[in-house]
This record gives C-alpha cells, sequence and structure tokens, in this order.
C-alpha cells in the first residue's frame, strides 16, 4: 500500500470509529432530552461511520486512495458507490433535522441523492462531494439561525465540527477536480477534527445537556 493510501486508510478508520461513537453519544443523550438535532446526529453520523468503513476497507483492497483510484479506474464501483451514497444520505439527514429545528415539519420532499450513478464514478463522485458541501453549507447556516434566533442554546462546539466538515468537503471537492491526492489528505484530516469536535459534544450533552 502506497503511503498515501496508507495514511487515507488510517485516516478514515478512525474516524468511521469517531462517527460511530458520535452516533453512539447521541443516541443515548436523545433518549434523555428528545433533542431533534441529536436525532439527525445520530442517524447521519451512524451512515457516515459505515460509509466510511467501506471507503476504508477498499482503500485497504486496492491500496489506493479514492482520487488515485479514480484518477486510474481501478476503484471498486459498487463499493465506491456506496460510500458516496451513504455520505450524501448521512448528511441530507443531518439538514433535514435542522431544518425540522428551524422551520418546524419540512414540507419539502428530499432532493434524489442517488441521481448521477449511471454517469460515470468521476462525475458521481464529483456529485457527492457538491451535494455534500451544499447540504454542510446549510446545515451550517441553519445552525447559525438558531443561536442567533434563540432557538437553540447547542454548543459553539457543534457550528465549529461542522465549520470544519463544510471546509473539509470543500478540499476535498478541489481534490476531485484536480485529482491531487495531497488535497485529498488534507480534508480527510481537517474532517477527523471536525469528527472529533462533534463527539466532544455529543459526549459532553450526556453529561450536562445539551447547552
Amino acid at each position: 500500500m502506497a503511503g498515501g493510501a496508507f495514511i487515507s486508510f488510517c485516516l478514515n478508520i478512525l474516524s468511521a470509529l469517531v462517527a460511530l461513537l458520535t452516533s453512539y453519544y447521541a443516541y443515548r443523550s436523545n433518549r434523555l432530552v428528545k433533542n431533534s438535532l441529536l436525532w439527525a446526529i445520530g442517524i447521519g453520523f451512524m451512515l457516515l461511520g459505515l460509509g466510511l468503513a467501506v471507503d476504508a476497507g477498499t482503500s485497504l483492497l486496492t491500496g489506493r486512495t479514492l482520487v488515485e483510484s479514480i484518477a486510474d479506474r481501478v476503484l471498486y464501483l459498487f463499493a465506491s458507490f456506496t460510500y458516496l451514497t451513504l455520505q450524501m444520505v448521512a448528511y441530507l439527514v443531518i439538514a433535514v433535522g435542522y431544518a425540522r429545528a428551524t422551520y418546524g415539519q419540512p414540507k419539502f420532499v428530499a432532493p434524489a441523492v442517488v441521481v448521477g450513478a449511471a454517469v460515470g464514478l468521476y462525475s458521481y463522485t464529483l456529485l457527492s462531494y457538491f451535494v455534500a458541501l451544499f447540504l454542510l453549507g446549510f446545515v451550517v447556516f441553519q445552525g447559525f439561525l438558531l443561536r442567533s434566533g434563540g432557538k437553540s442554546k447547542l454548543s459553539g462546539t457543534v457550528m465549529l465540527a461542522f465549520s470544519l466538515i463544510l471546509i473539509a468537503h470543500l478540499i476535498l471537492l478541489l481534490s476531485v477536480v484536480y485529482l491531487g491526492t495531497g488535497l485529498f489528505l488534507i480534508g480527510t484530516a481537517v474532517q477527523f477534527l471536525g469528527f472529533i469536535s462533534l463527539l466532544v459534544f455529543v459526549v459532553r450533552s450526556e453529561v450536562v445537556g445539551p447547552g
């Protein structure tokens, strides 16, 4: 396994573990306080954890990062499709959770997150990162509205976490556009920091309540 692929594998495995721990603690906290945002985070990060585990396993099998595999056309299509789709669905769930918290029951129907599955791996990867970037931007903006409107006392740690994940996905999108392995690893590392920040929040929420 090449150096870049090994770093990507380690970061994705760690991110998957952090995401699943975040989901677990969000689920436990939600049982106590019945918070729609904690529910959305729990479901979304469960899907992210599973998707990252798939991506890590793919890197291990192929010995290449996602970007390198796209460039060389050797990544298993099914594994890539699964990971990218789970990522989009996860952020869609979180975005819907924030929309419910801001506006009440949403009246819109979730967009078709798997559009483009048949247009090629590279195009689908671009689509998935673009959609994830859009949804994360929506989440950060809704979080700002909730805090500024006094509708939520959720910690600023959540805003920091999702802001880091948003920045990470901007870098990841650029890595796909330019097929840059270095950018891909930087984006993955920034995403990991965002996951850690959110894990700190949900663990703290279980101890002292969301605030």
